[in-house]
């Protein structure tokens, strides 16, 4: 199915959820809820909490269907934004914010150009087959440097590579300007880069398109 074919079926698909019709929003339910507890895991690292932070994100999309402004972006933006804002509720409620240092009050960078940065800053999944069969031990080394990120770090590291929003889109799903979100994927990469180089992976970590 096609970009557009997927967005004109997300569109019939909220709009039968805003009518209240159930067998829609199971539907929906199957359809985003995968991706939407993928990404409540590894923002809260918190398996017995996924659960109620999806429930919720769900609940409130059942609820505010027909809020739901297609000229404003994608259906799975929306949902990702309710997700997000539910997620960081769920980390607030249990009283375990850890004690990070925010993005936001890092230096600021020329982003527009990002990828011809210092070479440190490029975590990027690499194309060159050798590369890729990296295999088990890389793995656990990206799991273990993602883990010790902030909630704002990753956040931004898995919208982007693992979920592949635009910028924007990341924007409206952390509800913060297209700027800042820029800013903490340049500074999360480089802290990323850092921390797989501590684990011996550093030609992965400035690895280049």
């Amino acid at each position: 199915m096609s970009e557009l074919e997927t967005a004109t079926d997300d569109l019939e698909l909220i709009r039968a959820v805003a009518r209240q019709d159930r067998q829609a929003f199971k539907m929906l339910y199957d359809r985003y809820t995968p991706r939407i507890g993928r990404y409540l895991s590894r923002l809260l690292k918190r398996p017995q909490q996924v659960d109620e932070a999806v429930n919720d994100t769900m609940l409130a999309a059942w609820q505010n269907a027909g809020r739901f402004d297609p000229s404003q972006g994608r259906l799975s933006t929306w949902l990702f934004a309710i997700a997000h804002h539910k997620g960081l509720k769920v980390l607030r409620q249990a009283e375990r914010f850890r004690a990070e240092t925010s993005f936001d009050t890092l230096p600021s960078v020329d982003l527009d150009n990002v990828e011809e940065q210092d070479g440190a800053a490029q975590v990027i999944a690499p194309q060159n087959p050798e590369r890729t069969v990296l295999g088990w031990e890389l793995g656990q080394a990206l799991r273990w440097a993602l883990d010790r990120l902030s909630s704002e770090h990753r956040a931004v590291i898995e919208l982007t590579f693992g979920e592949d929003y635009s910028y924007p889109e990341i924007a409206v799903i952390l509800d913060c300007p297209l700027n800042t979100v820029k800013t903490r994927v340049f500074h999360a990469r480089k802290k990323l880069a850092q921390l797989l180089a501590q684990c011996g992976h550093a030609d992965f970590a400035t690895a280049r398109e």
